[in-house]
């Protein structure tokens, strides 16, 4: 597999976040959506994992007035169930309660399954439905699941 390091991204990385991101499903981020935490912002960060020099996963987060959102999450499917999301997760996690943030917020679609699991995997508990949240490829819309986990003993 090759060595594996965690890092922050950078404005270099947006375009390769962004093919990670298409090639993970993820389907409304673009280049352009991770520019706030690749710019050196200090309230939103791109945590990422490379190997090979090659971004594999990526999380990201950012610091609200008194907690952390958590914006995205995607790990390349060739490197998945290795424990990368959850490793960078643990990260951005470590960062929000450094800069004094207790809790994490996130909002997921009903259907995304996978993701749930792992959310739950972390310990984030189900808060409620926001209906007609994500935009789909028909005229219907998809409801978000609001998720919210507490960061004190993390």
């Amino acid at each position: 597999m090759g060595k594996s390091a965690e890092s922050i991204a950078t404005l270099d990385d947006i375009d390769d976040l962004a093919r990670l991101a298409i090639e993970a499903g993820e389907t409304t981020w673009r280049a352009e959506t991770f520019y706030p935490a690749c710019r050196g912002d200090s309230r939103e960060r791109a945590f990422v994992v490379r190997t090979n020099n090659e971004i594999v996963a990526y999380c990201v987060m950012a610091l609200e007035v008194d907690e952390c959102s958590l914006y995205s999450i995607a790990v390349k499917p060739s490197h998945r169930r290795r424990g990368l999301a959850q490793s960078l997760f643990s990260t951005g996690a470590l960062w929000a309660r450094e800069t004094g943030k207790m809790r994490c917020l996130l909002e997921v679609r009903v259907s995304n399954t996978g993701a749930i699991r792992l959310y739950e995997k972390l310990g984030f508990i189900r808060d409620g439905i926001r209906k007609n949240y994500y935009p789909t490829q028909t005229s219907e819309r998809e409801d978000a699941l609001l998720m919210s986990l507490d960061l004190e003993n993390q």
